[in-house]
């Protein structure tokens, strides 16, 4: 993820000096020299909170994109925020973006601007979210989503991963699917099961299925958009890597192995013979709003078109460097903690993002596309189990 963030933050060309922080300092010099421009690799221990300290000291803004966030989100957040520094992040963990509200009236007292969350879930789907609640008079629900096979990393030869490492972002998974998770129900916060079938009727394909997850979007849309009822984030895909993830998140959770080994057995599932089927159309990262309009009935969907190239990496990273650009641009100006559907104009967002998504757009095509579907049902979410 940062790798992504700091190519597209030196195209976009603001930035006069980006260090390039890493514990491996070869690491980060490898980045530093493939991207070059204002790129600076620095050695930086994420443990050492002095260490912290002394590098933001000479730095306006923070980005942090380290994993996972229920480890590092806190000690990186409080450093920055101690330093004068603003903050953005990636974090889709909904237990750290929670406790991160906490630092928001020393965030006040400091002068700084901070973004939890914008990548590309949360991130996109949290402004997608937005604009399609915006499309409406009222809003009793919405659920925002992403796909399993767009929340992959691309590998690229030049970084080959650690060896017997599945990853940061899996080790996030094994969490967000074991034990309870936190949602809007009834108008208030919930601990849900994850990974539960929810039902959708979505516009333009008709009944959907996705399954529950723990993701901060289910926690801050409700804090901005006044009147819901319903709040979840759900990801899409084949049964059976569900039923695979259960099996995993449920020994997980029952301490029988460890989060490593967790996140090793989520990353190579094992299709059955009969895997084949049809190809769930739910896109990459989505949001569906419903309410009603004019007095009647109607829910919204709003995604994009296109998507930054990278696949989880380059959604995740454009995103988040789109973030930077619009705070040095002086369009997000609120100091505090904030989500990014709270002081990011969705319009602003999509018109930067627009410009890394590949295939390129013809000119003048939006870059999102908005579906309505009049009188529609509300989603199938009376089964879901709650704690």
């Amino acid at each position: 993820m940062g790798r992504w963030a700091v190519r597209s933050i030196a195209k976009l060309g603001s930035a006069g000096r980006l260090l390039v922080a890493d514990i491996d300092l070869a690491r980060a010099q490898q980045v530093a020299d493939e991207v070059g421009g204002p790129c600076v690799a620095v050695r930086l221990d994420a443990t050492d909170e002095a260490a912290l300290r002394a590098v933001f000291s000479d730095c306006d803004v923070v980005l942090n994109t380290m994993g996972p966030f229920s480890l590092f989100a806190r000690p990186i957040l409080e450093a920055a925020i101690e330093c004068g520094c603003d903050y953005l992040d990636i974090d889709d963990d909904w237990e750290s973006t929670v406790e991160a509200f906490d630092y928001d009236a020393r965030a006040r007292e400091k002068g700084c601007r901070v973004v939890k969350g914008i990548g590309g879930s949360p991130g996109v789907s949290n402004l997608a979210a937005m604009l399609a609640a915006s499309r409406l008079d009222s809003v009793s629900e919405i659920v925002t989503g992403w796909s399993m096979r767009g929340a992959v990393i691309e590998e690229e030869a030049a970084y080959p991963a650690a060896a017997g490492s599945a990853g940061a972002a899996v080790e996030h998974w094994v969490i967000q699917i074991s034990g309870t998770i936190r949602a809007w129900r009834d108008g208030a916060e919930q601990d849900i099961t994850p990974l539960q079938p929810v039902d959708l009727e979505y516009p333009g394909f008709g009944p959907v299925r996705a399954h529950t997850v723990g993701h901060p979007e289910a926690l801050t849309l409700p804090r901005y958009l006044d009147g819901l009822t319903t709040c979840l984030n759900v990801t899409s895909g084949p049964e059976w890597l569900f039923d695979h993830a259960r099996s995993v998140a449920a020994d997980y959770h029952a301490g029988t192995i460890t989060l490593a080994e967790g996140a090793r057995r989520v990353n190579q599932p094992q299709p059955p013979a009969d895997a084949r089927g049809s190809r769930n159309p739910l896109g990459t990262v989505w949001a569906l709003a419903r309410g009603e309009r004019d007095g009647k009935p109607m829910a919204v969907s709003v995604e994009p078109r296109a998507m930054p190239p990278g696949k989880m990496g380059g959604g995740t990273g454009v995103a988040l460097a789109v973030g930077l650009e619009l705070l040095r641009r002086g369009l997000i100006t609120r100091t505090g903690v904030h989500a990014p559907e709270g002081v990011i104009d969705p319009r602003d967002f999509f018109a930067l993002y627009a410009e890394f998504v590949e295939p390129a757009l013809p000119a003048g095509e939006d870059v999102l596309l908005v579906r309505e579907l009049p009188g529609a049902a509300a989603p199938a979410l009376r089964g879901l189990a709650g704690h």
